[in-house]
Parts: C-alpha cells; sequence; structure tokens
C-alpha cells in the first residue's frame, strides 16, 4: 500500500511538472506572439509612410531603397532602447529627430519643398479638426457627463468629496493655469499622481462600484454615437486613422486599467462649466 502510494505521488510530480511546463511554453508563445504583431504592425506603419511620403513627392527606387535601409537601422534601434528596460524619454525623441533628418537628406530640394507645403497643409487641417472635435465635446458630450456626474454626487460621502476635490486642486496646479498655455506634465510626476490616484480613489470605485456600473450602462449608447460621430469629423478632414488599429491590443489586464482611469476621470471632472 505504501509503495502504491510513492508510485502515485510519483506520477504525480511528474504530471505537475508537465503542466508548469506547459504553462510556461503558453506564455513563452503568447509573449513572442504579442512581441511578433508589435514589430509587424511598426513595420506596416512605416511602409505605409513610406507610401504616403512617395504619394506627395514621388520617390524614386534609388531613394525608396535608401529611406528602407534607414527605417531598418531605425527600427533596430529603437527595439535595442526598448530592450534596454531604460525608458530614456530624451533618447527615443532624439531618435526620431534624427530618423526625420536622415530621410529629409535623401530628397532632392525640389521635394523638401512638396513635402513642408504638404506638412503646412496637413497642420492646418488637423488644427481644425481639433478645433471641431473640441467644440463637440462641449456641445454634446460636457453636459451629459456633468448631468451624471452630479447625480453621482449625491451618493459620495462628505469624506470621498473632499478627497475627490484635494485631487482635483492638485492635478489642476500640476496643468499650470489656462493663460500659460499647455504644458506637458513630467513622466515622473505623472507616474506619481497616478498612484496617488490609485491610493485615494480605488477605495471610492470599490464602494460605488454599482452605481459606477450604472453610470457606464447609461452613458454606453452615448458614447458609441460620440465615437462614430468624431471618427466621422476625422474622416471629413482626411485623417488617417487608419495606422491606429492595433494599439488596442495590449497586456492583460490593459483593458481593466483603462476602464479604472475613466473612473478616475468621471471622479475628478467638474459638474459645472
Amino acid at each position: 500500500m505504501k509503495n502504491a502510494l510513492l508510485l502515485s505521488k510519483g506520477k504525480m510530480d511528474k504530471i505537475m511538472n508537465k503542466l508548469k511546463i506547459t504553462a510556461l511554453l503558453l506564455v513563452l508563445g503568447a509573449s513572442l506572439a504579442l512581441a511578433q504583431h508589435r514589430g509587424h504592425h511598426r513595420g506596416g506603419m512605416m511602409k505605409h509612410k513610406m507610401a504616403q511620403l512617395d504619394s506627395v513627392v514621388s520617390l524614386t527606387d534609388a531613394q525608396k531603397q535608401e529611406i528602407t535601409e534607414i527605417n531598418q537601422a531605425f527600427k533596430t534601434k529603437m527595439k535595442e532602447q526598448r530592450e534596454s528596460g531604460q525608458r530614456d524619454h530624451e533618447a527615443m525623441k532624439a531618435m526620431r529627430k534624427e530618423h526625420r533628418q536622415q530621410i529629409e537628406a535623401v530628397l532632392t530640394p525640389d521635394q523638401l519643398t512638396k513635402l513642408e507645403a504638404f506638412k503646412a497643409e496637413r497642420k492646418e487641417s488637423r488644427k481644425a479638426m481639433h478645433s471641431e472635435i473640441k467644440e463637440y465635446r462641449k456641445t454634446n458630450m460636457k453636459p451629459a457627463l456633468q448631468q451624471k456626474r452630479a447625480e453621482f454626487d449625491n451618493v459620495l460621502t462628505e469624506e470621498e468629496k473632499a478627497t475627490i476635490e484635494a485631487l482635483r486642486a492638485e492635478l489642476k496646479g500640476m496643468k499650470g493655469n489656462k493663460g500659460e498655455g499647455k504644458r506637458k506634465m513630467d513622466p515622473e510626476k505623472r507616474k506619481a499622481l497616478k498612484e496617488k490616484m490609485d491610493v485615494a480613489l480605488r477605495p471610492i470605485i470599490e464602494a460605488h462600484k454599482a452605481e459606477l456600473e450604472q453610470v457606464h450602462t447609461d452613458l454606453k449608447p452615448l458614447r458609441e454615437t460620440w465615437k462614430a460621430d468624431i471618427k466621422a469629423i476625422k474622416a471629413k478632414y482626411d485623417m488617417d486613422h487608419k495606422q491606429q488599429k492595433g494599439k488596442k491590443m495590449g497586456k492583460k489586464g490593459q483593458g481593466d486599467r483603462r476602464q479604472e482611469m475613466m473612473a478616475y476621470r468621471f471622479l475628478l471632472m467638474k459638474m459645472s462649466a
């Protein structure tokens, strides 16, 4: 009987080891698939930008070959930077600038003139598009969200309201005054603020999970309408948003984090203009 139990235990150990190996292989396979997807996505974007540049300045075959080699070298450098584990935003910004300058160096003066004219036109078009989207959000989205937020305020305790107001004031201070213009938040400060929001707002979200889910359900049809309308505005200005496809695919749990950040924004929004 004892030998039978030992044999059974040995078999179980082998089975468990096989399961562990299988799970490890599945994780490695998923990681490899995600890495391949990202690589294909970035390669696809470069090909798309090459085609767009060609449509503007009419590249020669020799120029296409040279730019392809520049793109490949840039892709390798960016991959090495990401794999180093150091998120050096300044270094990556410098590499992008160098990449752009290398491509422009391949172009003739006439092609550069055409490219600059195209960039100026796109800049004005983008500016007009952002202005229209901003007005749409102000007219259609903001009132509905503010109404929901005012209704939700009735279920909060005074302590919860005070916590939200303190975070709202801190966030406003980080963004600066309107007269100073837009000020990009320092990555480290943004990270610290997110951590602070996690500590302060997550208990409020957990305490009012049912009410927040109801808000999400009530707003879902409106959000779908808003999304379609904004997509139509972008299409009107011929803004290329096809390259955004694929960005939704991310690490497991990113969808939950996105929902959480939406809840944070909802809690911190003002209830009046």
